[in-house]
């Protein structure tokens, strides 16, 4: 039921960005995006996997590439660096800037749509998420102390890995004394793949 939804509310509102492009007004997508930075001081970054269009074109071509076994190439090491995330925002921003002070009609955030699906065509989903996205940046950290998210109960976790393994963005980690798993609020997506995949249902967004 929960995996009905969410496809529903990507196709929504994909539809509504596609709408937004098409008359011209996709700069008021950025109050979309605000209140949805807004909302994940309380609800996490649900905007990234209920209602971000870029998101939503990632899992088609996620499951496509899936049946056709092809691998993409992991995050280079360099870009990793947290430095580099903030960069790009700083940049994303002096861009946008410097557009609206010359009167330079650019729809930014149709680019990084486009951007953002030539990269995953050839990188994981992960350098996208947690490297590149100046949206991702700033959810990142207004969803740090977040009341709801995905948590793992410990007592029901048998560190099994599997969901490690369907992680798009690789927030699950190994906590070193108790040798469970524990997910990092600030990168989840909430794309609730981890949840579907445990076999003990220790996860769940509460």
């Amino acid at each position: 039921m929960k995996k009905t939804l969410r496809i529903i509310t990507q196709i929504v509102f994909l539809a509504l960005f596609a709408l937004l492009f098409a008359k011209g007004r996709i700069q008021l997508w950025l109050a979309v995006f605000g209140s949805g930075a807004l909302l994940s001081l309380v609800f996490s970054r649900f905007y990234c996997g209920w209602i971000c269009p870029m998101n939503s074109l990632f899992r088609p071509l996620g499951w496509l590439y899936s049946k056709l076994g092809i691998k993409r190439l992991k995050t280079p090491g360099l870009m990793r660096h947290s430095v580099f995330r903030y960069a790009f925002l700083a940049l994303f921003v002096v861009l946008m800037l410097i557009t609206r002070k010359l009167g330079i009609d650019v729809h930014l955030p149709a680019l990084l749509l486009v951007l953002s699906f030539l990269v995953t065509l050839f990188f994981e989903e992960a350098l996208w998420h947690n490297n590149v996205c100046p949206y991702g940046t700033i959810l990142n950290v207004a969803a740090r102390k977040a009341v709801k998210s995905e948590k793992i109960d410990e007592s029901a976790c048998i560190s099994c890995g599997k969901c490690r393994k369907v992680c798009p963005v690789h927030c699950i980690d190994m906590v070193a004394d108790t040798k469970k798993l524990r997910i990092r609020t600030r990168d989840c997506v909430t794309c609730h793949a981890c949840e579907a995949e445990c076999p003990t249902r220790a996860i769940s967004y509460r």
